[in-house]
């Protein structure tokens, strides 16, 4: 079944959503996820984007994954495609829509006109997309299928999108599963661990990599207080600080277990790292979050941190990082607790 191009002079689309403009952000943390490569779901995009271009026949299909910022193409068939503002791409227009997109030909609408992708090459006049949600129905990005000649989708097209969609979303929801911390929805330790050897791996010659360990000051003597329900809240509460700062600086940040987070950084410089680390620690404390059995009568975070400059011999010792912002940790925790130590 071949995409069957049209002349028509019209850009034909399903109804826009009206409750869409409000549609709050993905969780970062899937985001840099996929964005990092996992394996699995590149697979499953893969796969989607071929059965996709095999019946609609469209000179090129991907899976877009979109941040704050720009659109980013995983899986292209066809032809390899570039980074895009999302301000400027045309799936920042279809993930507003509740149900698939199409652009019969962007040519004849004046929407579309300051897009990438319909002003330069591959000159896009047929674009169709169907927005790809996150286990907790935040958006992630677009499945797509686009053109440089003007076309449209018949039903039995229409309905593989809605099937491809559900395909992704589901191994997107398994894949999570193994990945995300329950509690704070932040990596769990396995993934953590196995982000942080496979970033070591990666780094170049000459790279920063940058280990901190974050530890919740006094947080047995929290939950003995007040009681693991309020603990488990408290947890949540300091994690999306720490999300925060990740997000900021593009760090990935996990929970190690019970009370203590782990943190990878990238490109570290230590002045801006200390910065960044000692404005997660006040963000902690601006929490304000009562803590009776604490002598500072909030709760606090301890840090740790250390930094690495990546060579043949350091590349494989990942973990020698971490021990070192352990033992800052350590530092911290005698020396007062509440501050940051580097290594």
């Amino acid at each position: 079944m071949q995409l069957a191009h049209s002349n028509d002079r019209l850009a034909s689309r399903m109804p826009v959503d009206s409750t869409a403009g409000g549609e709050p952000e993905v969780e970062s943390s899937v985001i840099e996820w996929l964005l990092h490569d996992d394996q699995v779901m590149r697979e499953c995009f893969t796969h989607a984007a071929e059965i996709l271009k095999s019946v609609t026949g469209a000179a090129i299909t991907a899976i877009v994954l979109l941040d704050e910022e720009y659109q980013h193409y995983r899986a292209e068939v066809g032809m390899a495609m570039p980074l895009v503002t999302r301000a400027r791409s045309l799936a920042d227009y279809a993930v507003r829509d509740a149900d698939l997109f199409v652009i019969e030909d962007a040519h004849n609408d004046s929407r579309f006109g300051d897009c990438m992708l319909v002003k330069r090459h591959p000159f896009v006049r047929f674009y169709a997309a169907i927005a790809l949600r996150a286990p907790n129905g935040e958006i992630v990005g677009a499945l797509c299928a686009m053109d440089p000649a003007p076309g449209r989708l018949d039903a039995g097209q229409r309905g593989v999108f809605y099937h491809l969609r559900a395909m992704i979303e589901n191994d997107l929801k398994m894949r999570t599963a193994t990945a995300i911390d329950p509690l704070t929805q932040l990596y769990n330790r396995r993934f953590l661990l196995e982000t942080i050897a496979r970033r070591w791996k990666e780094a170049r010659d000459g790279d920063v990599m940058g280990s901190v360990v974050v530890d919740v000051d006094w947080f047995k003597q929290y939950n003995d207080t007040y009681g693991h329900q309020a603990g488990d809240h408290c947890l949540r509460l300091v994690a999306s600080v720490m999300q925060a700062a990740a997000d900021s600086e593009h760090f990935v940040v996990g929970r190690m277990g019970g009370e203590e987070f782990g943190l990878v950084v990238l490109d570290a410089q230590r002045s801006m790292l200390e910065d960044t680390l000692e404005t997660l620690r006040q963000g902690v404390a601006d929490l304000a979050i009562e803590h009776r059995a604490s002598p500072l009568g909030v709760v606090t975070v301890s840090i740790g941190a250390s930094l690495t400059c990546i060579s043949d011999l350091s590349r494989p010792a990942h973990r020698d990082g971490f021990a070192s912002a352990d033992r800052a940790l350590y530092r911290s925790k005698h020396n007062g607790r509440n501050r940051v130590t580097m290594a």
